[in-house]
């Protein structure tokens, strides 16, 4: 988990707070110049580096607060209409929990596997399939008896790379547990991943498939008031 921020530029940060997409922090700089005492800003990382846009300040605390709460207000809004989107496109979105799972031990290779990341690794607003399920595509942390962390995946939702940790991985998603939706993911994520998004040749199914890379895991070697902006940050 990401290590609270305690400093805007001059200001002591009070509280922040995440909320889909965003972070917003609230400060405060008892030495700041007139009408500068409180801050509001957004928090986003671009690279190693934090930057804190639209930042406002006043002397005003409940007007601080107030704006701090309107932020929140709207990050939890496009959160709220995204989960609705995705729910509008596979159905049903419900977390993924370990009884649809089978486990993993450290001789298993997951590369190749259909993974589903523990839901205490999101926030609480992201802990839905469509958040979880992934196919692991390398990474030394896929490996068996693997000596580094990071496993490589791709989103079966829409395709996106990212990656995650061994530790962070919840199981292999039993076959006969995979949604609909993300079996079209897997063929698509599967096809993507071993170059061949136009095969000549019939393809066996998605559960054959699926029952393959699970047979492949087991023979794998043991091993509104007037707001004044903020100064530069």
């Amino acid at each position: 988990m990401d290590e609270p921020i305690k400093k805007v530029g001059d200001w002591n940060v009070l509280t922040t707070i995440r909320v889909g997409h965003k972070e917003i922090a609230l400060g405060e700089n008892p030495n700041a110049e007139k009408d500068q005492r409180y801050m509001c800003c957004y928090v986003e990382q671009i690279a190693v580096w934090d930057t804190y846009p639209e930042a406002l300040v006043s002397d005003d605390f409940a007007e601080i607060a107030k704006i701090f709460g309107e932020r929140i207000t709207q990050a939890a809004d496009e959160i709220l209409k995204e989960n609705e989107h995705i729910k509008s496109q596979i159905g049903e979105d419900g977390e993924i929990k370990k009884n649809l799972c089978n486990p993993i031990s450290e001789n298993d290779n997951l590369e190749g596997q259909v993974i589903a990341i523990r839901g205490d690794v999101l926030r609480p607003e992201f802990r839905h399939a469509s958040r979880q399920l992934m196919l692991c595509t390398g990474g030394n942390g896929a490996q068996p008896m693997a000596r580094g962390r990071t496993c490589f995946c791709t989103y079966l939702y829409d395709g996106a790379k990212t990656s995650y940790y061994r530790s962070q991985v919840l199981g292999v998603i039993r076959p006969d547990a995979l949604p609909e939706w993300a079996k079209a993911g897997f063929e698509k994520a599967m096809a993507e991943w071993k170059g061949n998004e136009q095969p000549q040749k019939a393809k066996p199914s998605v559960q054959d498939r699926l029952k393959d890379a699970a047979s492949a895991k087991a023979d794998a070697p043991k091993s509104s008031f007037p707001r004044k902006e903020a100064p530069s940050l």
